[in-house]
């Protein structure tokens, strides 16, 4: 990393505790942000709560495999580029690894400079999770601001959202269309691991938030009983 650059998190996926550990204490000596997980279950759960710029990624994890942790990716945070970590001369797993859309694998036993060197190009040239950060989302009666956070009506008008209303809101306009489980919000927007039925949370806080809105806005949430809720609205969205 360059001197005075932000720290990228990196995630390793590792069941080999003595090889985690390893990779763990290599890269935060060079100056990355390091998460661990012992298997593709933990794995998961922090690629769907934690902001991670790469995960590094061992094929034969218990729980969730890194074939199936991958094609999971490619679905809920396909934004996050990711290395495998295959076993020598096994050639299948490479290309198979890349087919479910790695962006590139190491090879065990493997060279932790050239580890290294591998990360650092996969984050050159990967822009990472966080395209939505910046950017100005349209809604229905709105635009919601992510570089300045902060929402406001067609004209103009604050819209005073709390930080999760705020966060809540950002998740369902970068997933237009798809139904969103109140477990994967929970994870994503708050980072929590309590499953479905343990709390009201989500539920309160999209009532505060759809009253907030108004009701032109609050007519594009659905609630589809027994999955969860989705944003699909049907008119015209502010320029």
């Amino acid at each position: 990393m360059e001197k005075g650059e932000e720290k990228r998190t990196i995630l390793v996926a590792e069941d080999d505790s003595a090889i985690c550990g390893i990779l763990a204490d290599t890269l935060q000596n060079a100056g990355y942000a390091v998460l661990t997980a012992p298997d593709g279950k933990a794995a998961l759960e922090l690629l769907l709560s934690r902001p991670i710029d790469l995960a590094l990624l061992d094929i034969n994890m218990p729980e969730i495999n890194g074939f199936r942790l991958l094609k999971i990716m490619g679905k809920e945070c396909p934004g996050i580029p990711s290395i495998i970590l295959t076993a020598h001369g096994e050639e299948q797993e490479r290309v198979k690894g890349l087919q479910l859309g790695a962006d590139d694998y190491v090879v065990k036993p493997f060279s932790i400079a050239e580890l290294q060197a591998r990360i650092a190009a996969v984050l050159r040239r990967s822009p990472g999770r966080q395209l939505a950060v910046a950017q100005q989302l349209p809604f229905p009666g709105g635009i919601l601001d992510g570089e300045n956070r902060t929402a406001t009506q067609s004209d103009g008008t604050p819209i005073p959202l709390t930080e999760k209303e705020f966060e809540l809101f950002r998740y369902f306009l970068t997933h237009p269309g798809r139904i969103l489980s109140q477990e994967e919000l929970l994870l994503r927007v708050w980072g929590s691991r309590l499953g479905l039925g343990k709390t009201r949370t989500v539920a309160v806080t999209l009532a505060r938030l759809k009253e907030k809105l108004g009701a032109e806005t609050a007519s594009a949430f659905e609630t589809i009983r027994g999955q969860g809720y989705r944003w699909q609205p049907t008119q015209n969205t502010s320029a």
